[in-house]
């Protein structure tokens, strides 16, 4: 109020001319501020990231939760020596790829633990992380990015997404990938990575039991807390596939349009989580990450 009275008292003292005067300075410093406003906006407004730039730096800031499911599936078996995975030699992690792009061989030397989890991490930084910005269409949930980096790290990002990491490209992309990248629901998503189920030349039920995994991390129900307390490859241990599948009246494992149908109903989730928790003095992912 007091702002107020003065105000006009200090008008009422100016003449008509001056009045004027001061009525033109403050608008030119009203247009003044707001341009400066205007210009202060774009410069400190930040760019919008497009959904690959957007993906691909997520999939960054997940690394470690990422690396948590490897030790989950993986476990930490070998103590560092190389061993046969079936596939490939392999030391700490499932790691087979040292990080200068060469092969684990049979007769390299062991390692220590916190080397095989740098390697671990460096790879999946540097051979999954890039290749996220595959993923263009629209922004990934942290569950799928998860999801698609344990299925790359397991089948091949070259694989999954039809690119290698020059970003040339090889071959057409998966039909997970497509299936993700245009948005199609989650459990037609996971359900496609069933369709990669061959060792040898015959179906391996424990990569349909990692396919669970992946599965339940894609779609939020596996998280990077939640599994700190699970056993390291006890999901493996379980003969029962309809502990993770839909079976028929036959017990077989129900295929359509080749491929297998995971099971996520609560009946099975908290099964999962019952079969696989540590016990006391038993190892936990917390316990060898």
């Amino acid at each position: 109020m007091v702002f107020k009275e003065l105000f006009i008292y200090f008008y009422m003292k100016l003449t008509k001319k001056e009045i004027i005067g001061a009525i033109v300075v403050s608008v030119i410093m009203l247009v003044g501020c707001v341009k400066t406003c205007e210009h202060h906006n774009e410069e400190t407004t930040p760019v919008e990231l497009t959904a690959a730039q957007y993906n691909v730096a997520r999939a960054s800031a997940l690394s470690e939760d990422i690396f948590k499911f490897i030790a989950l599936i993986e476990g930490d078996k070998g103590e560092g020596t190389p061993y046969f995975c079936g596939a490939a030699w392999t030391v700490w992690y499932g790691v087979t790829y040292k990080p200068d792009g060469t092969r684990i061989k049979q007769d390299d030397a062991p390692i220590s633990k916190e080397t095989g989890k740098e390697w671990c991490i460096y790879h999946i930084e540097n051979r999954l992380v890039p290749f996220f910005c595959h993923f263009d269409n629209r922004r990934l949930t942290d569950g799928q990015i998860i999801g698609c980096a344990l299925f790359m790290y397991n089948v091949g990002a070259e694989e999954v997404t039809g690119y290698n990491h020059l970003g040339q490209k090889l071959h057409d992309p998966s039909k997970f990938f497509c299936a993700v990248n245009e948005g199609k629901d989650d459990d037609y998503c996971v359900n496609l990575m069933t369709r990669y189920r061959r060792s040898a030349g015959k179906r391996a039920n424990g990569l349909l039991k990692r396919h669970w995994v992946q599965g339940a991390a894609y779609k939020g129900i596996l998280d990077g807390e939640n599994i700190l307390d699970l056993r390291p490859e006890a999901f493996y241990k379980t003969k029962n596939m309809g502990n993770y599948y839909w079976l028929d009246g036959r017990r077989k494992l129900i295929e359509d349009n080749g491929v297998y149908q995971l099971r996520y109903d609560d009946i099975t989730i908290n099964t999962f989580f019952n079969m696989n928790l540590a016990d006391d003095g038993q190892k936990s992912v917390l316990s060898i990450i």
